[in-house]
């Protein structure tokens, strides 16, 4: 996992997202694209399953299989378990890494990632000094309807303190199943006594478009993932920053992993104007069809736009960059993307108890013609982050001590950095200065002064380096597409 300095705040109770969303394609049985259905996700095949299937002499070859290992094995075994590895490891002789077989619980997951939710109670946590704080209350959430407020300080969750409690910690113990509750005791700024509030956990919708108009006109448009709403959160951000008189806008695509496809398509929409092709999607026969755009004269926007890219932008993401940058004249900004290609469909119906198997069904195409498939695609113009943005989680499993080597020690070295208390050096070597700097850290954080980074001092280096990758004034890509924005708007003004 790489640490990205943007959204690095954990929502209570959010449910794991996967590493990479991929194109997710919604189609029904004939093919035709459709909007989803209530339950988030489309089938691909008709409830009686798909067509063929195995001949007697493979079924006769798979029961005597499970037979001998049901009559030989020296152990008991669970035929459900058995049967999802025999899918597993059908789907998986592909060699299609985004071709999947999930579970009933993965699928849920999965799902929720889909549809841009997950269950908590909808707030933005921070550890500031030991302390559980909340940075922001999401609207219409069980927090809000219970009161909680910025700047709370959570002190126990059912009983169970959260003090000196890590983030992940913390969250792992106020999330929940929908429908449980989470009875937080809270120490609320300026009052005397402690606050018991008591909350039922709930599915939350998560916010994948967001806006934001600086004071010099220049607005950014934040998509972390493209969710059946992201389009429509994304008119909304517009209308609100284009009614404040925005200049230019950046499109902010880093870190992320894709999502709807139609999703991708809707967003670039507002943006590329009518009979302009967005995507060209390409079948196995080699069967092209170009999505063109469904917008207006309106759509030409009267600003400039840059697109924020990076390595972390993958899918549905580069789908929007691509469009956006030959179809609608944006300029690219960044590094190179993850280079993703193809399209998947998720196919639940006929399986029959809510698992599902994920294939790819096609790849999709810049609307040159180009595929960027394991090549990714290039900004027009390349701007790095600092090295410490870099860096990966430490190990939780063992301690960084003195006179080690290696790569976890240089993740350390660049962390502290980050944190402005570096050492003499980021080549992973665990020096005296790398100890003192250690020491340094614990010293600010109230810790032991071991010079030891053990799992607390991990934890909480973690979460001070996510903190200080949220001041804008360290991100060079932001900072580049902001002045560049400035500058196209003030030649067009």
């Amino acid at each position: 996992m790489v640490f990205r300095g943007r959204t690095v705040l954990a929502i209570a109770a959010c449910t794991a997202l996967l590493a990479c969303v991929a194109t997710i394609g919604i189609l029904n049985a004939s093919g035709k694209t459709f909007r989803p259905s209530s339950s988030g996700l489309a089938a691909g095949a008709s409830e009686g399953g798909v067509s063929g299937g195995f001949t007697e002499k493979e079924l006769d070859k798979l029961r005597r299989v499970y037979a001998l290992i049901e009559q030989q094995y020296m152990r008991p075994v669970n035929r459900e378990e058995l049967l999802d590895g025999a899918i597993r490891g059908m789907v998986g002789a592909l060699g299609d890494p985004y071709s999947v077989y999930m579970t009933r619980d993965e699928a849920d997951r999965f799902t929720d990632a889909v549809e841009g939710t997950f269950t908590g109670i909808g707030a933005r946590l921070e550890v500031q000094d030991g302390e559980v704080v909340v940075r922001q209350v999401l609207e219409g959430t069980p927090a809000e309807r219970a009161g909680l407020q910025a700047k709370d300080i959570l002190l126990s969750v059912n009983g169970t303190s959260l003090e000196g409690l890590s983030l992940r910690e913390a969250v792992a113990k106020i999330r929940g199943p929908k429908g449980t509750k989470a009875k937080l005791r809270v120490q609320r700024p300026g009052a005397d006594k402690t606050l018991e509030l008591e909350l039922v956990r709930d599915r939350i919708a998560e916010a994948t478009a967001v806006g934001e108009l600086g004071g010099d006109g220049v607005g950014k448009l934040r998509i972390v993932q493209f969710s059946f709403d992201t389009a429509k959160k994304a008119v909304e951000a517009l209308t609100e920053m284009e009614g404040r008189g925005m200049k230019a806008l950046v499109v902010d695509l880093r870190g992320n992993p894709g999502g709807v496809m139609q999703t991708a398509v809707e967003v670039a929409e507002l943006f590329v104007p009518s009979g302009k092709p967005v995507v060209i999607t390409e079948d196995g026969n080699g069967n092209r069809k170009t999505e063109l755009s469904e917008g207006s004269l309106r759509t030409v926007k009267p600003y400039p736009i840059v697109v924020l890219i990076d390595k972390g932008s993958a899918s549905a993401a580069e789908i929007l960059a691509g469009a956006l940058k030959q179809s609608a004249g944006a300029a690219l900004l960044g590094e190179t993307t993850y280079g993703k290609g193809t399209v998947q469909i998720s196919f639940e119906k006929g399986l029959d108890d809510g698992s599902l198997v994920k294939l790819t069904v096609s790849k999709w195409l810049l609307p040159d013609g180009s595929w960027i498939d394991a090549k990714g695609l290039a900004p027009d113009v390349a701007v790095s982050q600092p090295d410490y943005f870099s860096a990966s989680r430490l190990p939780r499993d063992r301690v960084l001590k003195p006179d080690e080597t290696g790569e976890d020690v240089r993740n350390l070295q660049l962390m502290l950095e980050g944190v402005g208390v570096a050492a003499d050096r980021t080549d992973g070597y665990y020096s005296k200065a790398t100890e003192e700097a250690v020491k340094r850290f614990q010293q600010a954080a109230k810790l032991p002064e071991t010079g030891i980074v053990d799992e607390r001092t991990a934890e909480r280096l973690e979460e001070a380096f996510f903190m200080a990758l949220q001041d804008p004034a360290r991100d060079a890509q932001w900072s580049a597409a902001h002045d560049i924005a400035l500058r196209m708007a003030e030649k067009i003004g």
